[in-house]
């Protein structure tokens, strides 16, 4: 989907809403999904709303709306982390949200005087230290597994350590990813990092019949699980 049709899906949402501070966003900006993926659209606005429902050309529009004193909170609380180390929850998922209001598509009124967004240098920055610190912690746990022969416990864990690893890595090139189910193959469009890309190729080759047979097997299990 070409950049300006971008700019007419902001501009059209901005005239449907009545509303001018609209950005759009869709994970092809990023290289991902496709041009069927659902659409994101975030409405700066000065008081709550009501969300509704949203369609352009057959694509589901899933519209957030934020005023900007929530906002101007939202950034209060992640400078506060940077110069305290005070952890909250939701703290990855507002940083998803000002790398999106500043990588998406604007509509033609946009306009936010009196916020300042941080910058994609500091929420990556922000990011990268947020996962190193995650990272460290399933790190930790993962080996305490380990050496208790707690094997499936460590196994999973020792995933979930990659998955921050690579997310650390790809915050600390300028490159957050906030999704965890895009991190690995973001990771294959940004690095080239063949450490990394040696441990992907192994677990997607020399062990994958082992690997999806697993898969398969937790994903059956866990929903019969909750069939009890």
């Amino acid at each position: 989907m070409a950049e300006i049709i971008y700019s007419m899906i902001a501009n059209e949402i901005s005239e449907q809403l009545s509303e001018d501070n609209i950005v759009i966003w869709k994970s092809e900006m990023d290289g991902l999904g496709t041009s069927l993926s659902d659409i994101d659209a975030y409405c700066i606005c000065k008081e709550e709303k009501v969300i509704k429902s949203f369609v352009y050309e057959g694509t589901p529009v899933d519209i957030e709306y934020v005023t900007s004193e929530r906002l101007k909170a939202k950034i209060n609380k992640i400078y506060q982390y940077t110069n305290h180390g005070d952890i909250y929850k939701g703290l990855d998922e507002d940083l998803k949200l000002f790398y999106r209001l500043q990588r998406g598509e604007k509509s033609a009124k946009f306009s936010l005087i009196g916020v300042e967004v941080p910058t994609l240098e500091e929420i990556s920055k922000i990011a990268a230290q947020y996962y190193y610190e995650l990272f460290l912690g399933l790190y930790e746990d993962a080996y305490k597994m380990y050496h208790g022969k707690n094997k499936l416990d460590s196994f999973v864990l020792s995933l979930e350590t990659l998955q921050m690893s690579i997310a650390t890595y790809l915050a600390r090139v300028g490159k957050p990813q906030f999704k965890k189910k895009w991190l690995f193959k973001y990771f294959n469009i940004v690095a080239n990092n063949s450490l990394y890309k040696d441990i992907i190729t192994q677990l997607e080759s020399t062990q994958e019949y082992d690997l999806m047979e697993f898969t398969e097997s937790i994903l059956v299990n866990s929903k019969k699980l909750l069939e009890i």
